[in-house]
């Protein structure tokens, strides 16, 4: 765990940062293979037949990771029946401990959205992704938070810990100061001010409906199986 975690700057730095180098010395702004950069990048270089091969990849990478979504979104959807946070019928699991409810309606979810993009084309899929977008600068502003109050927490508690970031508390400082700048430029367009806005309200709305629902002091409901026995919270 360690190694991975001080690695994960290196790999970004090298496949992400590095990637989007080379695409921005190679690729003309404006052009039109910024549709598939990456495919224009290795026509620019002269390679044949490695556009099609790239372009094959990228699709494999693409149902990877819609894979990988629908796992963490069924799981997300069970962990939250489960704390009673969702409806009950999430958290039902089938007697391989599988949350079978909650796959199926996070796979509902995603045909009924490429049927609204189908029929509203391109309206559909660039609130999505702004939502995704606005979402990401929450999360790591939440996290930095986070960070930031149990370091200090812990420094002041003397507990030991197995991984400690360097250049604490300035770094993490400094994140917070980037972020801060792209919440203020994204304030100051007209276009990315709505969409943060809404960001802002739907959280503003999930905190204060959950803080009711623990004020309320509802019960956890039970994990059970399709067939009516009880099962532990591990799921596959």
């Amino acid at each position: 765990m360690k190694t991975a975690v001080r690695t994960v700057l290196w790999r970004i730095l090298v496949f992400y940062i590095g990637a989007i180098f080379v695409i921005a010395a190679v690729v003309p702004v404006g052009s039109a293979g910024l549709k598939s950069p990456f495919a224009a990048v290795l026509d620019a270089a002269g390679m044949p037949g490695a556009a099609t091969a790239i372009t094959l990849v990228a699709v494999a990478a693409l149902l990877s990771a819609l894979n990988a979504n629908l796992y963490g979104a069924s799981r997300m959807a069970f962990s939250l029946a489960e704390r009673g946070e969702a409806p009950r019928l999430l958290a039902s699991v089938s007697k391989a401990r599988v949350p079978v409810v909650a796959v199926l309606a996070s796979v509902a979810f995603g045909v009924v959205t490429v049927v609204l993009e189908l029929a509203f084309p391109e309206q559909v899929l660039p609130i999505l992704l702004n939502i995704v977008g606005s979402t990401c600068l929450l999360v790591w502003t939440s996290a930095l938070l986070a960070q930031l109050a149990l370091r200090l927490r812990a420094d002041r508690e003397g507990t030991e810990l197995p991984l400690r970031m360097p250049g604490f508390p300035w770094l993490t400082c400094f994140g917070l100061l980037i972020l801060a700048a792209i919440f203020t430029v994204g304030f100051i367009g007209e276009d990315s001010r709505p969409q943060l806005l809404s960001t802002f309200a739907l959280v503003a709305l999930l905190a204060v409906a959950n803080w009711l629902h623990h004020r309320n002091g509802k019960v956890a409901p039970i994990v059970e199986s399709s067939d009516g026995a009880k099962q532990p919270v591990l799921i596959d």
